[in-house]
């Protein structure tokens, strides 16, 4: 054939990947160990070599102990569950005040269910170094380059799988936590810094002990239940009955006070479950067997009172049941998860001039005013109408005077009366000519502003002032609902909110405030906190922060937890925001938020990627920070 015809027949023949494969002597390229520039096969073994399991009958074990006796305080009884071994043929294994390098090889067989992140057990003679898998890396078993032209055409050509596990490591890098050991037999199982350095192919454990999980990551066994330990959101699971770890908020005076009363925070894009999992952890503080100590009389403990501010009406729904299976009766049996309807769970209405509450609760509810009263000490309350500090200002000053003339004539302190005396000509000659404490522009702005209509629909209105319903409205072991969803007004939906956190942190903070307040443990409830703590103009005064600030530090003294809700920490002021202890971080897609809640690098990375449900817990006090899944079914109803 002449070279001309052989061209043209090249140039009409389809490539043929097996010709080129036999062309290249590639006759078997998952057990021809050619392929990777080796001379003998992966199946193929040297007659001197000894199988990878096979020791002489004259070696010792690795430890002095045989394996199965030194995991006999686990649940391994062989290495059938083992990832694989620690390794020092990659790199050495170091342990460093500063760090570690702990390299482990994953076997062919377990590498689907290793995952970033894993709690991995490594055990010594008579104790386990507890840790998590970092970072996961292939490397080539045999001396090869697969970045080819021809090898990566042909792996997209083949059909099935397009690698053989034996030719390639899969390494793990082990972050060290903890070392878990028994002091005695009586003392049960402890934790302490990871200050020894495992040996040389020592075997990678599934940590599969209910008990090591929670000790080795720190997490009380018993308290505020929020959800079960998972990895990459799925859930850690052992050996008991129920499998899942649950994951407790210390709710103790062991190891100081109740982490509720060093505050929470709940953060998450819309539609991220929020309120769903702030009904479930809302429920456990309402425990039947639930107590904090008085602080009139520390050896007393009450229930506490939750107060929540619920700007969609979805809160007075604790009081209802919710529809629960056996199954998840046995696991919340199991775990001490309180479940079921509140019974006692109130609504308190505030009575706005031309609203109707019609709320979705079968709750008991109560209508309430505010008295304009109430403004003599708080008269930044009116700050809502979005006054500059000139105007503030003057607005303190005609505040203070009029309660003064009021209390001279014994005449009762009302908006109306308010109204009167500073519409009347002679007091605003009185104010901007004859002693100019106030800019006759800032005069007329104050009244153009505080005459709002609006304020004159919800001061002194036909109900009980709140100042005289303390006793009621802050009951111990009662949840308080205050809905705002019904009033059109945004203006008047912040004055009623502000006006329920400014009576709870005054006289919560003075020495002379309401025994009924003072004494009752109160976890105040904030739904969209970023509204009323931010130092955004015109939305909140600086008072009320410094307040919240002054309150959250004292907290713990004076038993007032606050559990804020948000989809904008970045809004909360910061004073506020270093104060809260526990952040449960949901799926946030704002760099800003994200970096607002200050949770570590490796963590903040996976936020924009939880799923609905999974969350982030960053709880210094409590344990390490971990990722944990709520629970699928609501404790309560919601709807």
């Amino acid at each position: 054939m002449s070279f001309e015809q052989k061209n043209n027949e090249n140039k009409t023949k389809k490539f043929d990947f097996d010709e080129l494969e036999k062309e290249l002597a590639f006759t078997d390229y998952e057990n021809n160990a050619a392929a990777a520039g080796n001379e003998k096969s992966l199946n193929e073994k040297p007659l001197n070599e000894k199988p990878l399991n096979e020791k002489p009958l004259n070696e010792k074990p690795l430890n002095e102990k045989p394996l199965n006796e030194m995991l006999s305080n686990g649940d391994y009884e062989n290495n059938d569950q083992a990832y694989g071994i620690v390794t020092a043929g990659v790199e050495p294994i170091e342990m460093t005040p500063t760090g570690s390098k702990i390299i482990g090889y994953v076997t062919a067989d377990q590498r689907e269910t290793v995952r970033l992140g894993t709690y991995v057990i490594i055990p010594y003679e008579n104790e386990n170094l507890f840790g998590k898998i970092t970072k996961l890396q292939y490397r080539p078993e045999f001396s090869s380059d697969d970045a080819t032209e021809i090898h990566t055409q042909r792996m997209l050509a083949k059909k099935g799988a397009r690698i053989n596990e034996n030719d390639y490591k899969l390494l793990t890098s082990i972050d060290p936590i903890c070392i878990l050991y028994e002091k005695n037999k009586k003392g049960g199982l402890q934790r302490r810094m990871a200050d020894r350095i495992p040996k040389p192919n020592t075997p990678i454990l599934p940590v599969l002990d209910k008990e090591k999980v929670q000790v080795g990551l720190n997490i009380p066994e018993e308290g505020i239940f929020l959800g079960h330990l998972s990895v990459g959101g799925e859930l850690v699971k052992t050996h008991q009955m129920p499998p899942t770890v649950a994951y407790y908020l210390r709710n103790d005076y062991v190891s100081g006070d109740p982490l509720i009363f060093r505050h929470m925070l709940v953060c998450g894009s819309t539609g991220t479950g929020k309120t769903f999992l702030t009904k479930n952890i809302l429920r456990q503080f309402e425990a039947d067997d639930n107590r904090y100590r008085l602080r009139s009389d520390p050896k007393l403990k009450s229930p506490p009172c939750l107060v929540i501010m619920d700007p969609q009406d979805e809160y007075s729904q604790l009081y209802e049941d919710s529809k629960v299976t056996e199954a998840d009766q046995f696991s919340f049996d199991s775990e001490k998860i309180a479940y079921g309807g509140f019974q006692n769970t109130k609504t308190f209405v505030a009575k706005v001039e031309g609203e109707n509450y019609a709320g979705k609760s079968k709750a008991d509810q109560m209508e309430f005013t505010i008295p304009f009263a109430f403004v003599k000490k708080n008269p930044w309350i009116l700050e809502t109408a979005g006054l500059p500090d000139n105007q503030k200002n003057g607005l303190e000053l005609l505040v203070e005077d009029y309660f003064k003339r009021a209390a001279n004539k014994n005449n009762p302190s009302t908006y109306l009366g308010f109204k009167a005396f500073i519409e009347d000509p002679d007091n605003r000659d009185y104010y901007t000519e004859q002693t100019k404490k106030i800019h006759e522009a800032s005069y007329d702005g104050i009244v153009r502003k505080v005459l709002n209509k609006e304020y004159g629909r919800v001061f002194d209105q036909d109900a009980k002032p709140i100042t005289e319903l303390y006793k009621t409205l802050f009951a111990p072991g009662q949840i308080s609902v205050f809905p705002t969803e019904y009033i059109n007004s945004s203006r008047i939906r912040d004055l009623i909110v502000l006006v329920m956190m400014t009576v709870i942190v005054n006289n919560k903070l003075n020495t002379s405030g309401n025994a009924d307040i003072k004494n009752t443990p109160i976890i105040l409830v904030l739904d969209e906190a970023h509204r009323y703590l931010s130092n955004a103009e015109g939305v909140m005064s600086g008072k009320i922060i410094s307040k919240f600030a002054e309150a959250a530090k004292q907290g713990r003294k004076e038993g007032l937890g606050l559990f804020l809700i948000t989809q904008d920490p970045q809004d909360i002021e910061t004073e506020i925001l270093k104060q809260i202890n526990t952040k449960i971080v949901l799926n946030l897609n704002n760099d800003a938020a994200i970096n607002a809640v200050k949770i570590p690098k490796d963590y903040e990375k996976r936020v924009p990627y939880l799923k609905k449900g999974q969350m982030i817990i960053h709880s210094p006090d409590n344990g390490d920070i971990v990722e944990i899944t709520g629970l699928n079914s609501c404790v309560v109803k919601h709807e």
